[in-house]
């Protein structure tokens, strides 16, 4: 989720065994929406203006904000209807948990491909959507504060694809 991409980027988001599930659609600095298979929009993922904040829509309801949090960027905090959430882990190595109360919901793990590509494990009876988009709007203000640091000169984004959604791992 962090190739090089164009202003309007399009990618598909599967399952473990490679069937298209959702479509990402959008562009970092603005907007990021989710499509599911049949093409309905299911989550929309914006920007707050004047700050590094995203906020998380589902069926069009805001549900989410989500904030980078400490000087390092190792934190990011959620406020959710669904409680509050944190990401912890290595964001410039694609590799960090969603938590909430201690307790691990999702996890983010970059694959090494020809083409960047990432897994995301989603804990059964946990709203998938959701989580995915949260996964969305933490790359995408990891890409902007990359940018910001790197002096502006390059263009991050979401690119590759998701694959291997589902429960943890038994």
């Amino acid at each position: 989720m962090s190739s090089k991409w164009s202003l309007m980027e399009r990618f598909e988001i599967t399952d473990g065994s490679g069937t298209p599930q959702f479509e990402a659609r959008g562009h970092l600095g603005s907007q990021i929406s989710l499509h599911d298979a049949a093409g309905r929009q299911v989550a929309d993922i914006r920007k707050h203006v004047f700050t590094d904040t995203h906020e998380v829509y589902l069926d069009g309801q805001r549900v989410a904000q989500v904030r980078h949090a400490g000087i390092f960027g190792d934190r990011y905090d959620i406020e959710s209807a669904f409680g509050i959430l944190n990401a912890r882990g290595h964001f410039d190595g694609g590799d960090y948990t969603i938590g909430r109360d201690g307790m691990a919901v999702a996890r983010m793990v970059r694959q090494f491909s020809l083409r960047e590509k990432f897994a995301v494990d989603v804990a059964d009876n946990e709203n998938q959507v959701f989580l995915l988009a949260l996964v969305l709007a933490i790359e995408a203000i990891h890409d902007e504060r990359r940018d910001q640091h790197q002096g502006g000169l390059g263009i991050g984004g979401i690119g590759g694809g998701i694959g291997g959604i589902g429960g943890f791992p038994r």
